[in-house]
């Protein structure tokens, strides 16, 4: 028998704490198991880190964060050649540097690269708005050139990853309807409702729809 594919899920947040985490592979992790594969989780972000990373000031703290994550990081680096796919999504630190992509490109796993937004062009949260400094989204094609396949979730993301690596798929965002099911209205009504998710980085693209 043979022994189960391993995965090892390179992200910033917790599982069940980014919509777009949960929306491009956490909906997925139950039938991947079933499946006979094994996975890890590895997030830079912690609970207790929410409250700093995305207010404004407590630079030391971030820095504190960022000590972290780029330890957490050199584990992975570690223990990527125990994988069989490294699944990055987005990148694998939030500053503008490929380097441990560069170093997890080095062991035996094939690398996934994930995204679902325009990532290589200039976003920060307004908490971190005096740190854009630190992010270099550019650094999005370089981890496109060394991922063995792209995934990304519309035609316009991939217009751009091909530009790069001829390797990649387009896999619409989606959502578990056995989950998320439609609820009954009592009454009728003309309005229209619109559910949306997102984080507090994408809050500013809601609130320019909110007249309409």
């Amino acid at each position: 028998m043979d022994k189960p594919r391993k995965i090892l899920f390179i992200t910033a947040h917790r599982e069940g704490r980014s919509p777009g985490q949960r929306f491009r592979f956490e909906q997925y992790l139950n039938f991947l198991e079933q499946n006979d594969f094994k996975y890890d989780i590895s997030n830079i972000i912690d609970e207790k880190d929410d409250s700093v990373f995305y207010n404004h000031g407590r630079y030391l703290d971030k820095f504190f964060i960022l000590l972290r994550s780029i330890r957490r990081r050199l584990n992975d680096v570690k223990r990527g050649p125990d994988y069989d796919i490294i699944f990055i999504y987005r990148d694998a630190l939030m500053i503008g540097t490929a380097f441990f992509e560069k170093k997890l490109k080095k062991s035996n796993a094939k690398i996934i690269l994930d995204f679902d937004d325009a990532i290589w062009l200039p976003d920060v949260s307004q908490g971190n708005s005096s740190l854009r400094w630190l992010k270099r989204p550019s650094k999005t094609a370089a981890i496109i050139r060394l991922s063995d396949c792209i995934f990304v979730g519309n035609n316009f993301l991939a217009d751009y990853a091909k530009k790069f690596n001829p390797n990649v798929k387009v896999i619409p965002t989606t959502i578990d309807t056995e989950y998320y099911q439609r609820k009954s209205i009592l009454k009728t009504t003309d309005k229209v409702c619109i559910g949306w998710t997102g984080s507090t980085t994408t809050m500013k693209h809601l609130e320019l729809a909110i007249p309409l």
